[in-house]
């Protein structure tokens, strides 16, 4: 493999799309929020927000910050820590202004997925495929922020521009927005009507932070953390978990009208976007208990994020030799392919440690990962009918779901489908509990295939790429949700398309994230001629003067 990193290109350009990327990914501004075990963790936010704001003031455009937890009422008591928000504006003079909104917040990187990458994570390396590696080097500081950034750049260097466009560059995307757009939409909510202060005041909108289509829509996603009020038999837990998980059956007949161009398992074409329900996250922890039969100790999902599949379940049990072996022995023979059950070694006499090993993915695109904590319950099940582990060890824990609802759907009443289907739950598993705290709650948002927008985004799109660009809704949640109730300065519902350089390749959330320049190139394209090309009036305005 012959690669190439920012140091390696002396001399380039500092604003070309590759150092400027490398500098954001070596920033690592990751986002975790981990509610059940008290953690947040937004590593460099202020660092990468101060970078954003000087590199887009040397590039001649007008920037500044807005930080949430200062500027919202109430900001103090509900952020731990900055929130800071980069506007930048671009000929705001103009009577019509676009909305262009990108997130520089990206996900962690779990222990589990640093071994399967082949170049750091934080250090965007070119390989001999063309591509760009590195956390975030698509979603969404690819897609998104450099593409964004280099677009109002060179829109700058005209002379003239039709209207005026407001890049806002946010954190907290990939946890649901709290302090980017969401608090961005409640800053606005504060002021009156058609209020020239308000940021999210414009024609349309615009967000580079999806697939290589056009995206008239995107899921809806509530994340429910599942427990108990006291610990219990373990056994318990894996059937409560196990009867959760076929709540996806029921989400799957949630239907989109949007198609998508995924292809779920199974090798059939998924004609529109369904509901889904996955478990994402668990974390049991059990006591050692002397007996004939092993006890499990731990049980954990090697992932730090809601909305992100793990690639490996580590399970821990204690026991004496000969019942450690043969619950070993079950559990490899057991799984299914294409997982696989690998021992881990360094564990103390008596005990057994071993990895349950999947695929791992983004949490609201489950048929392009194999979810390991599914099989792992399985085959826990498994090893508790069996008899080869003692379901009567006290256990207590958490595990996570990540409910998406269709683009339609509002999360009301997927939230009350699901709370239906588990009140019968608390019979088998007494004093189960799940919680869907507000700010990790987001409805679905679409758009009709034949806007105007829509359409003019296609139409600008084909002319970019030289090829048919389709009209698809997005599997994913994305920041247009937030914006599904706000107005234009007319009075209509404000559009809010998706699109971005995240191809089939891109392994978004997953080892190996990487970034095609061709498809960045794309993006910067169709963004520069979408503002360069928008009418400067409303079809059927009348002439100023």
């Amino acid at each position: 493999m012959s690669a190439m990193s920012h140091e390696g290109r002396a001399g380039a350009d500092p604003f070309g799309p590759f150092p400027l990327l490398a500098d954001l990914v070596a920033l690592a501004p990751t986002n975790l929020e981990d509610p059940a075990h008290r953690r947040e963790e937004k590593h460099h936010y202020q660092e990468t927000a101060d970078f954003l704001l000087a590199t887009a003031r040397r590039l001649g455009l007008p920037a500044r910050l807005w930080d949430a937890r200062e500027g919202l009422e109430g900001g103090r008591d509900r952020f731990s820590s900055a929130r800071p928000n980069v506007i930048v504006e671009l000929n705001l003079s103009a009577p019509r202004t676009l909305l262009v909104l990108a997130h520089f917040d990206v996900v962690p990187v779990p222990e589990e997925q640093r071994e399967r990458w082949l170049s750091p994570p934080h250090t965007l390396t070119a390989r001999e495929n063309g591509r760009w590696y590195g956390r975030g080097s698509n979603d969404d500081l690819g897609s998104g922020v450099v593409a964004s950034l280099r677009a109002l750049h060179h829109l700058s260097q005209r002379g003239s521009l039709p209207v005026g466009v407001r890049l806002l560059l946010s954190p907290d995307e990939e946890t649901g927005g709290a302090g980017g757009i969401e608090a961005l939409v409640a800053h606005d909510q504060a002021l009156p009507v058609g209020s020239p202060e308000r940021f999210l005041l414009g024609e349309a909108a615009f967000l580079p932070d999806g697939s290589p289509y056009v995206a008239a829509g995107s899921s809806g996603v509530c994340f429910l953390d599942v427990d108990r009020d006291r610990p219990g038999p373990f056994a318990q837990f894996v059937a409560l978990a196990r009867r959760v998980e076929t709540f996806h059956q029921v989400a799957q007949e949630w239907r989109s009208s949007l198609p998508t161009p995924d292809f779920p398992g199974g090798g059939g074409r998924n004609p529109t976007i369904p509901g889904r329900a996955t478990v994402t996250r668990m974390e049991l922890a059990g006591a050692r208990r002397p007996g004939p039969l092993p006890s499990l100790v731990t049980a954990r999902a090697e992932s730090e994020a809601a909305n992100q599949i793990a690639g490996a379940v580590t399970l821990q049990f204690a026991g004496s030799p000969e019942a450690l072996e043969a619950l070993g022995r079950s559990l490899k023979e057991g799984a299914r392919e294409p997982f696989s059950v690998r021992e881990l070694t360094g564990g103390k006499e008596g005990e057994l440690w071993t990895q349950i090993v999947g695929r791992a993915g983004h949490g609201g695109y489950p048929h392009r990962a194999a979810n390991p904590v599914s099989e792992a319950l399985r085959l826990l099940e498994s090893a508790l009918v069996d008899g080869l582990v003692d379901g009567s060890s006290v256990a207590e824990g958490t595990f996570t779901v990540d409910l998406r609802s269709p683009p339609e759907m509002e999360v009301g009443p997927s939230l009350e489908r699901f709370r239906s289907f588990f009140e019968p739950l608390r019979s088998a598993c007494p004093g189960a509990r799940f919680v869907a705290p507000a700010d990790r709650q987001r409805a679905g948002y679409s758009l009709s295939p034949d806007h105007p927008v829509v359409v003019r985004v296609q139409r600008t799109y084909e002319a970019v790429t030289g090829h048919p660009v389709g009209i698809f809704g997005e599997y994913g949640g994305t920041d247009a949700s937030a914006l599904r109730r706000l107005k234009t300065p007319s009075g209509e519902p404000l559009p809010a398309v998706v699109f971005g350089s995240m191809d089939e390749e891109a392994h978004i959330h997953d080892a190996e994230e990487s970034v095609d320049p061709r498809r960045l190139a794309e993006v910067e394209e169709l963004l520069f001629r979408l503002v360069s090309e928008w009418p400067s009036q409303r079809p059927g305005a009348r002439p100023e003067g």
